[in-house]
């Protein structure tokens, strides 16, 4: 892709000022996230055309069952250590661990 030329849809990583280090979630209609031990920027999207599909909306179910017994998971002292190591040796967000293993674990 030719420098100064952007795709629609993709992301941009961000080198932040220390300050802002850690920076999550949306700021007018931009979205930063954590990635890969990284922060990355892009625009927010716009759903409200979207219409799922049958198996979209079974996954957002499931979603949606993991997440209240992934905040269980992480009440545990025991158990949240193990899945914050398990966290910072993947790069990733703990609660997007704690919600793999649930969603991993069949429920």
């Amino acid at each position: 892709m030719p420098a100064g030329t952007w795709r629609k849809g993709h992301m941009a990583k961000v080198k932040l000022n220390p300050m802002f280090d850690g920076l999550r979630g949306r700021m007018g209609d931009m979205v930063f996230r954590a990635l890969y031990g990284g922060t990355v920027a892009g625009r927010v999207q716009d759903f409200s055309r979207r219409i799922l599909s049958a198996d979209q909306q079974v996954q957002i179910g499931r979603f949606k069952t993991a997440v209240p017994l992934a905040k269980e998971l992480l009440a545990d002292p025991q158990r949240r250590a193990e899945c914050e190591a398990l966290a910072a040796q993947l790069h990733k967000p703990l609660m997007a661990v704690a919600i793999s293993i649930i969603m991993k674990s069949g429920h």
